[in-house]
């Protein structure tokens, strides 16, 4: 299964336009594919109780927070591809990202006894795209932003090894916020890349 997550609260903005590129693209391939936007989820704030943490064994802890997290969270362990189509807010992946990223407690193990926490039996092969928009120049993105560092923090517990990145800059005015022709042949780069990736899998 390949899973797209749009992490834009911005409705037919830039990252709405990417990912239903890939979709379009990658559907001619594959019908397995799911396309989720984090904005149309329900996903409370962690209170930071650990209790998903504590419990011993490779099976992911259990929150008690009622929402949708439980379920991304299993649609992500069971896919081959995640694709992440995310803007740049204040020089990094934006709060909605941190919400989930900060909800996968579960996919570690932290006794009182540790100093830190362990990943639990990660999934094998998945392979990790982050994709992000800025008003940044493309190449800065790297060097200016904490994106990818975030990103990383975001697939080790998913077991994800493999990465490739894509930045598309200078999206911050409204009339930057359409797809260039430059840009949809860099899209169907990225569908060739996902598909090509996903039929080897």
């Amino acid at each position: 299964m390949i899973t797209i997550i749009n992490v834009s609260r911005r409705t037919d903005g830039i990252n709405d336009q990417i990912c239903d590129r890939l979709c379009k693209g990658i559907a001619p391939v594959t019908s397995e594919f799911q396309y989720i936007k984090l904005r149309d989820l329900s996903l409370k704030f962690c209170t930071n109780c650990r209790a998903c943490m504590r419990s011993p064994g490779k099976e992911l802890g259990s929150c008690s927070l009622q929402d949708d997290m439980a379920g991304l969270l299993q649609r992500m362990m069971q896919s081959k591809q995640i694709i992440i189509s995310s803007p740049i807010n204040c020089y990094d992946l934006p709060s909605l990202f941190r919400v989930m990223l900060e909800r996968m407690g579960g996919c570690c193990y932290w006794s009182e006894e540790m100093y830190s926490p362990k990943v639990r039996a990660a999934p094998k092969g998945i392979k990790g795209v982050l994709i992000t928009t800025s008003a940044l120049p493309g190449p800065m993105i790297p060097f200016l932003t904490g994106a990818r560092k975030t990103f990383k923090l975001f697939v080790k517990p998913l077991g994800i090894k493999k990465i490739k990145y894509y930045h598309f800059g200078l999206k911050g005015r409204t009339i930057d916020r359409v797809l260039k022709e430059n840009d949809r042949h860099r899209i169907e780069k990225i569908v060739g890349y996902i598909t090509g990736a996903f039929q080897k899998a």
